[in-house]
């Protein structure tokens, strides 16, 4: 993004100093108009750049955030097929509802899952579910988890 930036001010300050009279001036007065009119295009040229750049910014910024894990995002690709949107379904009829338990509660859980210390009939779903994930990534569930 940032070298397509880059070609189109060079493309912009190459336009802008290119423009010749097709006359030679015959008066000081013209040339200096001609020069301050190629400056205030040159001007107007970077504050077009600089706002580009600001967007350009914010736009990664947005990008960046979007892309970082988050509890919600994490326990619906996780754990939303089994537990439901609000975690109050019985997951296969099996195990309990787990909306609103406590985040230490539900991560003790998750880490038993992933270390075979915890569970019985879903132990082997779950560990598929949750080996792959961090501690951080089981932290974020967890604490999505408390507040449904």
């Amino acid at each position: 993004m940032k070298t397509k930036l880059l070609l189109v001010l060079t493309l912009i300050l190459l336009t802008a100093c290119s423009e010749t009279p097709t006359q030679a001036p015959e008066k000081t007065n013209v040339s200096k108009t001609i020069v301050d009119t190629q400056l205030n295009a040159l001007k107007a040229a970077t504050k077009n750049v600089e706002a580009i750049t600001v967007q350009i910014k914010k736009t990664e910024k947005v990008a960046t955030e979007v892309s970082l894990p988050s509890g919600a995002n994490l326990y619906s690709q996780k754990c939303s097929s089994c537990h439901g949107k609000d975690a109050k379904k019985s997951a296969l009829n099996t195990s309990q509802a787990i909306a609103g338990w406590e985040s230490s509660k539900t991560q003790q859980a998750l880490n038993g899952y992933k270390n075979g210390s915890y569970g019985k009939k879903m132990k082997n779903i779950m560990q598929g579910q949750i080996v792959p994930l961090s501690d951080n990534d089981i932290k974020l569930i967890s604490d999505y988890i408390s507040i449904l």
